[in-house]
C-alpha cells in the first residue's frame, strides 16, 4: 500500500495514516508513505513507532519514502 502525502499538509497526512493504522490494528501492515521533506518524514516515523510499527526513511531527490511495517497495537 502507498500513501502519497507530498501534496498534503502534514496534519492531514498524519490523520490519514492514523485511520489506516486504526483499521489494520492487530494485522500486519506494510505501507510506504511519501513526504516532501525529511522533517515530515521524521514526524511520520515517530508516529508509526508510537503505534507499534517500525519505520525507515529512504531519501530521494525531491521527496522521502517512509517504509512503515509491523502490527499496529495502538493509535
Amino acid at each position: 500500500m502507498e500513501l502519497d502525502g507530498r501534496e498534503m499538509d502534514i496534519q492531514d497526512l498524519l490523520r490519514q495514516l492514523k485511520e489506516i493504522l486504526s483499521s489494520k490494528r492487530e494485522c500486519f501492515l506494510s505501507i510506504d508513505v511519501l513526504t516532501r521533506t525529511l522533517a515530515d518524514a521524521k514526524k511520520i516515523t515517530g508516529f508509526a513507532s508510537m503505534s507499534g510499527c517500525t519505520a525507515t526513511i529512504d531519501t530521494k531527490d525531491n521527496y522521502c519514502i517512509i517504509h512503515v511495517r509491523g502490527i499496529p497495537c495502538c493509535t
